[in-house]
């Protein structure tokens, strides 16, 4: 599908709303990306405040996330951990006792390891390990407490005012990304070629770092090591299916908007292959660097590497952070880090909002002479449409925004997308304009038609079903669905989203004439405004009378063109 995308923008020139001059029926799917796109954009910055709060919070003399707060120890609160130390029971009256001076932070039943003993009248026990319940990491409670401030329930009258430390950061973060588009793709073209390749470096250094560690082995072979069951669990496909898709872009508009930029005659197969590659290489790279690490944190903690592994938030703010202060100059590391998360996140802020402005513009060309003031517009719109994600519940907004307005929604747009494209404008259409446009159809053809046609659009729409048929409500905590209302917002959402592609359809098929089936013969028949974007006589591309006979395909790249 990202060839398929890049090819529908190279050779039109168009955006994902424009593009569907060659389905007129289908232009709800472009409207469709283009929320999804709003809507990540003003989540995905959102995340971006908070590696930029931990970007300056690194700048200090000790690292915040690796001291307990008194007032976090009420809460579980361990430092460190100190492995295969000879456990007892202490039922203790109070929460905190001092003995000799020596600073003894214990919880009421609760049963720990003793770290050391200092004499007969007291010992420590602030670097202990529960026997009980389970400890939480001081860089839990560092991200809960002091950076997102988390409510301990979605309410919407207890939401809060929007937390000052991160609204200046989630400014500071819109302001950057604005300033890199205010003049464009090319502007932020040239930005890229630094935030493409600067995490790269740090990666590798990453991972030199991590492979020094001991442990590091047995985070390798946790991570290469295939657990065979695990591939008869279909949630493990539906899971890699939407890692893929966001990991890629796939059916967010995008690619095509990109693809709309390159010149008529780029090789768009090299690219395609080249970004699959090195998707699958960096991947591979960060799972190295991420694992070595992990690995030196459960040899210290005397703890399984799966039990060190972290997902989500916890494995960018919780787990990294908290490995990264065992490195030498801890500082230094965590201030590379999190510029390196934070110019990686430019890069996606970059499509997102780029891929809005090219639909309006395509949409309403007069706007093309303003853009310079839309970026600013939207920017300003987007960061006051961000403050609820910064309030104490802005967590919880920012699932119910990923959950229910980019992550299954993306499966529905490329299945109808897939459909539009392969079964309505024709795959065989498809292959001949890329066969015109790069002087040779894909090879091998049938293999290719073979994905676009069956594989893709059916077993995309069957992870959909599935994830429709197995709905599971986000957590509040553990085995703490999201209030109802909470999720109907969460539908509303969805709606929103996926509403065009009907709504569209319906509205082209209201307005055309004739009979049912010329109407839609009509509303999926390509407009004179689609066609190649190399200025060549559009019309002549439709002829049907030309056939190529080693392919079985109209051929637009024969000598009579």
């Amino acid at each position: 599908m990202y060839f398929m995308e890049l090819v529908m923008g190279q050779y039109s020139g168009k955006g994902p709303t424009a593009v569907w001059n060659m389905n007129p029926s289908a232009k709800g799917i472009g409207v469709s990306m283009a929320l999804i796109s709003l809507i990540v954009a003003i989540y995905y910055n959102v995340i971006m405040a908070y590696t930029l709060f931990y970007f300056f919070s690194s700048m200090q003399t000790n690292l915040p996330w690796m001291e307990c707060k008194d007032e976090w120890y009420q809460y579980g609160c361990v430092e460190k951990t100190t492995p295969n130390i000879p456990y007892c029971s202490f039922n203790m009256s109070v929460n905190y006792e001092k003995f000799n001076d020596t600073a003894c932070r214990c919880f009421e039943n609760s049963t720990f390891h003793m770290s050391s003993y200092l004499d007969p009248l007291g010992f420590n026990c602030t670097n202990t390990t529960w026997k009980g319940d389970e400890p939480v990491a001081v860089a839990q409670l560092f991200f809960d407490k002091a950076v997102i401030e988390k409510a301990p329930t979605l309410k919407i009258d207890e939401m809060g005012a929007p937390l000052w430390k991160l609204s200046l950061c989630l400014l500071l973060s819109w302001i950057v990304v604005v300033c890199c588009l205010i003049r464009g793709v090319k502007s932020s073209g040239k930005v890229v070629y630094f935030t493409a390749t600067f995490p790269y470096v740090i990666l590798l250094i990453l991972l030199v770092c991590g492979a020094t560690l001991d442990g590091a082995l047995d985070g390798v072979i946790y991570f290469i090591v295939p657990k065979w069951e695990k591939l008869l669990d279909l949630k493990v496909w539906v899971a890699a299916a939407g890692q893929m898709f966001f990991s890629l872009s796939v059916s967010f508009g995008g690619i095509i908007m990109f693809g709309s930029y390159n010149k008529f005659s780029n090789n768009v197969y090299g690219d395609a292959m080249l970004i699959a590659v090195m998707d699958v290489v960096t991947s591979l790279i960060a799972g190295f660097v991420i694992f070595t690490t992990f690995g030196g944190m459960a040899k210290k903690l005397g703890m399984e590497v799966k039990d060190v592994a972290k997902a989500g938030y916890g494995l960018a703010f919780v787990a990294y952070p908290e490995a990264l202060s065992q490195l030498p100059v801890p500082q230094l590391w965590s201030v590379l880090f999190f510029f390196m998360l934070f110019t990686l996140g430019l890069d996606s802020e970059f499509a997102l909002l780029e891929t809005i402005l090219t639909c309006i513009q395509d949409e309403f060309p007069k706007t093309r002479k303003y853009k310079s003031y839309m970026c600013v517009g939207f920017g300003i719109v987007c960061f006051f449409l961000a403050l609820p994600c910064v309030t104490p519940a802005g967590d919880y907004v920012v699932t119910i925004m990923d959950h229910f307005g980019a992550d299954f929604s993306v499966l529905f747009v490329a299945t109808c997308e897939c459909m539009a494209v392969m079964w309505v404008y024709g795959a065989r259409r498809f292959v001949r304009d890329v066969e015109y446009m790069l002087g040779r159809p894909p090879r091998p053809v049938f293999y290719w038609l073979f994905c676009w046609v069956f594989c893709s659009p059916i077993l995309i729409g069957l992870l959909f079903l599935y994830r429709m048929i197995a709905y599971k409500s986000p957590e509040i905590s553990k085995g703490v669905p999201y209030p109802v209302y909470g999720q109907v917002i969460g539908w509303v959402l969805t709606v929103i989203v996926m509403s065009p592609i009907p709504a569209f359809f319906l509205y082209k098929l209201a307005k055309a004439k004739g009979s049912l089936m010329e109407r839609l013969k009509t509303i999926t028949t390509p407009t004179p405004a689609w066609g190649p974007n190399d200025g060549s006589d559009k019309r002549t591309l439709y002829n049907e009378n030309l056939q190529d006979t080693k392919f079985g395909i109209d051929n637009p790249a024969s000598p009579k063109y």
